[in-house]
């Protein structure tokens, strides 16, 4: 969020706040990648809540004496610290937590996937085979079933539940870089060859390719008129002869969320320059690249678009509205709890359980928690999970004048029905609207298990590797959802995925089922 530009350059190597470890690692033998590591691993250990029941201690153990074993070698590079790295965070299987280095993947083999409904079918493929391979149902792959293909390489996928982990491994190409199917014993080298057996009998044999060599039969893809990514972080359209509306949310980010969260992840001595900065982006027309994905230029305060969209729906009479969360990766809960406060008159809206980890780490990047925290007590016990909110009314802040979230009583309110579309890509503070909606009963959810499981680990924490100068980010809060019997995973209303022939004809079937319920809820009338 605060990359911009060359000023925002500056800020992203030298402003960021980045939490130390106190003590230093005193082996010397170590390489920068070993070093790098062992520091990693104490980062966990140090801010991550409920680490042990997890990932217990002694498996933290045995994993790191082999891992740092596996980077002892003096040709070891940033490639090879990735993998091994992510096997180990991938014990946490969270979505907050990973790692990200630079590091250069030679190898390729040449075709892609796609997931659906729990299979795998082949999206594309070198131009040397033939095209009508394309869609049909991947059984093996190099002899190995694809279920333990899949089941080897999601150790290396943050995702938090499956669904989310089998489109890490086609997203990231696990599936076709060579030293990830290296890693998991599929391959020795990357002159095997990879040969891809299908339902059908049929089999694809490739060879590993450089990876400037690509050249693939492509599948044409017809975005939806309707629901295709737009440029706007949040928009709406209205249909009054068919009786719905639709918004698009992209982001749970506006102006003053932007200018908050410097607060959080900038050094204090900075935040004045990056403030000034950010504001100046605001009033240009043409706003850094940087910044303008995180507001709306025509509506820059996401409550005005709320607003002004629910009078819209009420003034046109539609009965129903369909919230697109599909894209949106995350951001700010505070925004998604001010759209609810205008879609119900409820008094008894309930928010998560939000719990602070009260470890060194989190207390750098969210001091306010602790200022909280001392109003009511001398000394705030350490490493424990300390209640910062019970969630008994999720309304806190918009109903509190002094916040910047306050939205006055006399809102419009829409009293229609709500149906929202969620998927493995609605991640964070968007995956927890979803779970909000949910567990008030404020909407229909259709699509899939969402990004973050709506009970566990959460809130993204920032910071660098001192030797290899990796991005590192950890979660360092724990929540748990509203309605706990609803269970780890949001389940959706009703289950909906994409298949290769929506994707060539242009159909959301996401958008087609909620069309379906709306022309139910009519008929019944």
């Amino acid at each position: 969020m605060l990359t911009l530009g060359s000023c925002g350059v500056f800020l992203q190597k030298n402003g960021m706040k980045a939490f130390k470890l106190p003590q230093k690692i005193k082996d010397k033998d170590l390489n920068k990648y070993q070093y790098d590591f062992v520091y990693m691993s104490q980062l966990l250990e140090e801010g991550f809540p409920k680490l042990d029941s997890i990932f217990p201690k002694g498996e933290r153990e045995k994993q790191k004496s082999f891992f740092l074993k596996q980077l002892n070698h003096p040709n070891t590079t940033n490639k090879d610290f990735l993998l091994q790295a992510q096997k180990y965070l991938g014990n946490v299987h969270n979505q907050h937590t990973n790692v990200n280095l630079k590091s250069t993947f030679e190898y390729y083999y040449p075709f892609k996937v796609f997931n659906s409904y729990g299979d795998l079918y082949l999206r594309n493929i070198e131009r040397t085979q033939d095209s009508l391979l394309i869609g049909k149902k991947i059984i093996s792959i190099n002899g190995f079933p694809i279920k333990e293909v899949q089941k080897r390489l999601r150790q290396f996928s943050s995702s938090e539940n499956e669904i989310g982990q089998l489109a890490d491994l086609r997203w990231y190409y696990y599936y076709y870089k060579v030293d990830y199917l290296k890693e998991i014993k599929v391959i020795s080298g990357h002159k095997d060859r990879l040969v891809i057996k299908f339902e059908d009998g049929t089999s694809a044999p490739l060879n590993a390719v450089n990876g400037s060599d690509w050249d693939l039969y492509s599948i044409k893809e017809r975005p939806h008129p309707l629901t295709r990514s737009r440029k706007d972080i949040y928009s709406y359209h209205i249909f009054p002869e068919a009786n719905f509306g639709y918004m698009q949310y992209l982001a749970c980010y506006d102006r003053d969320e932007v200018l908050q969260g410097i607060g959080a992840y900038v050094k204090p001595w900075l935040q004045p320059v990056a403030r000034a900065y950010v504001k100046r982006q605001f009033k240009k027309k043409k706003p850094s690249k940087r910044v303008a994905p995180y507001f709306n230029q025509k509506h820059p305060i996401f409550k005005d678009f709320v607003w002004e969209m629910v009078d819209s729906l009420n003034n046109s009479g539609v009965e129903h509205l369909i919230i697109d969360l599909r894209r949106n990766s995350g951001g700010q809960l505070n925004l998604g709890i001010e759209l609810l406060y205008f879609l119900t008159d409820r008094k008894d809206v309930k928010g998560f359980k939000e719990y602070t980890y009260t470890s060194r780490m989190h207390q750098k990047y969210f001091p306010g928690d602790y200022r909280e925290f001392m109003e009511n007590q001398d000394k705030v016990p350490e490493y424990q999970l300390v209640l910062r909110s019970d969630g008994q009314d999720l309304f806190t802040k918009v109903k509190d004048s002094q916040s910047i979230f306050y939205i006055p009583p006399n809102r419009p309110i829409f009293k229609g029905k709500v149906y929202v579309l969620a998927n493995y890509q609605t991640g964070s503070a968007a995956a927890m609207l979803a779970t909000l909606f949910q567990d008030n009963q404020l909407a229909t959810i259709i699509g899939t298990h969402v990004g973050n499981n709506p009970t566990g680990p959460t809130t993204f924490t920032p910071m660098k590797l001192p030797k290899t100068k990796a991005y590192f980010g950890m979660a360092s809060s724990y929540q748990i959802r509203a309605d706990e019997s609803k269970g780890l995973l949001l389940e959706p209303d009703y289950w909906v995925e994409y298949t290769i022939d929506d994707l060539a004809k242009g159909r959301d079937p996401f958008l087609q089922k909620a069309m379906e319920l709306i022309k139910q809820s009519g008929a019944q009338k």
